[in-house]
Formats: C-alpha cells, structure tokens, sequence
C-alpha cells in the first residue's frame, strides 16, 4: 500500500515547502514512520471527531506510577491501530537516576519495510 504525507520538519514539527514553494509531501516508508510519530503524540480525546483514539497520559500514564510494560503495551496499541502498520516493536529504558526513559520503536509496514523512530 503507498501512503504519502505532508512532510512535517522534525525540529519544529510544522509543514515545510518544496523548491517550487508547494507543501511538501513524503512516500513510505517515511509517510507512515511519521504517521505513527504522529499518532504516537496524540492525547487520548484529543481529537475532535474521534476521541477515542490516542495515548491515555494524563488518565493512565502522567504523575501515576507505572510499569514500563504498560507504557510500551500503550504505544504499541496505539501504532498498529494505524492500517497501514502490520507490527510494531517498543523497546524503552528506563535511567532511574534522573527520571528519564528513553527508547525506540521499530515499525513493519503492511509493503514489509522496516523503519525505527527514536522516542
């Protein structure tokens, strides 16, 4: 299945144009990389037609102690609801000492193409 997108910059996650001036678009495996970046930032209830998609962070997940496994059963959730990803792999590490956890996640898409975002 070919997807394209609107090409957002990922510094400033904003739309950028071509070097003719139009918006500027991507194909896979990069559109649907991006697709689950996107999905992926998406609040639960966020979205005004369908507020039963996202992460649930501020019901589940932020100020509350959790398991990492509930974090990435979450985000993994949430990246194969998209149909145009057939399997998704979350791998996050935890650093106990300053709060943070890092990670990644390794998308297959329905074309079989492999791609890795870093969280």
């Amino acid at each position: 299945m070919q997807s394209t997108s609107l090409y957002l910059d990922p510094d400033s996650w904003d739309l950028t144009l071509n070097a003719n001036g139009a918006l500027k678009t991507v194909s896979n495996p990069y559109s649907i990389a991006q697709d689950v970046a996107c999905a992926l930032k998406t609040v639960l209830g966020e979205c005004y037609f369908d507020n039963t998609i996202g992460i649930p962070y501020y019901e589940q997940l932020l100020g509350r102690p959790v398991t990492i496994s509930t974090v990435i059963s979450k985000l993994k959730t949430e990246s194969e609801r998209l149909s145009t990803v057939k399997s998704a792999n979350v791998t996050l590490v935890p650093d106990r000492s300053t709060r943070v956890t890092k990670g990644y996640i390794t998308i297959t898409d329905t074309n079989s193409e492999s791609s890795t975002l870093v969280l």
